[in-house]
């Protein structure tokens, strides 16, 4: 008579060493065992984040096949749950630009009131302008502001991410300083442009 070994998932470092081990074995298992402990964690913040569970729960499965098929690419820099949460993080900022590039027709198509469609291109500017921000940031200051953005308080972040509560406030201030210089900078550059081509429009 077979008997199946059950395997005990250890917290810490020891036990992201030793499931990552497993995962690069390629062991069925694993798989399993990985997503049993990640993804309730990891569908949590994408609600959170996407404020849809039908999308939440796509994103989710995209991103364990994409966490299955980078699992090599670990390097034990973080602990290995605030890793997949980091890829889920990227796969929803990209489900966010996307749909933001979408403008639906309004219930009576394009004759609806201009400035409902006025007002609506107008968030879906600022929320692009914002992602492609965002972008440009570090991943763990990224992760950190969004967290924070969808309510998490700094303790809760750096249980996710294992990092020092000192080490989230820092990353948010640093993050948002980041993110008022860039936004700064990017402005200055689309006046500058704006007025080269009111120049370019006197002179023709």
């Amino acid at each position: 008579m077979s008997s199946s070994r059950q395997i005990v998932l250890l917290p810490g470092p020891a036990g992201d060493r030793a499931l990552v081990s497993r995962l690069q074995a390629g062991e069925e298992q694993a798989y399993r065992d990985c997503y049993d402990l990640h993804a309730p964690r990891t569908l949590a913040l994408l609600v959170r984040i996407l404020r849809n569970q039908a999308k939440a729960e796509e994103i989710l499965q995209e991103t364990f096949v994409a966490v299955f098929r980078k699992v090599r690419q670990y390097r034990g820099d973080a602990p290995f749950g605030a890793w997949i949460r980091g890829i889920a993080v990227r796969r929803a900022l990209n489900a966010l630009r996307d749909d933001s590039r979408r403008i639906p027709s309004g219930p009576d198509g394009p004759e609806s009131a201009d400035g409902d469609v006025e007002g609506d291109l107008t968030r879906r500017d600022l929320a692009r302008r914002l992602l492609a921000l965002l972008d440009r940031l570090t991943e763990d200051k990224r992760l950190a502001i969004l967290l924070y953005a969808e309510g998490y308080t700094a303790t809760e972040i750096g249980a996710q991410t294992g990092a020092p509560r000192a080490t989230v406030l820092a990353r948010i201030s640093r993050g948002r300083a980041e993110l008022v210089s860039m936004a700064a900078a990017q402005e200055q550059s689309e006046q500058q442009r704006d007025g080269r081509a009111l120049e370019e429009l006197k002179r023709g």
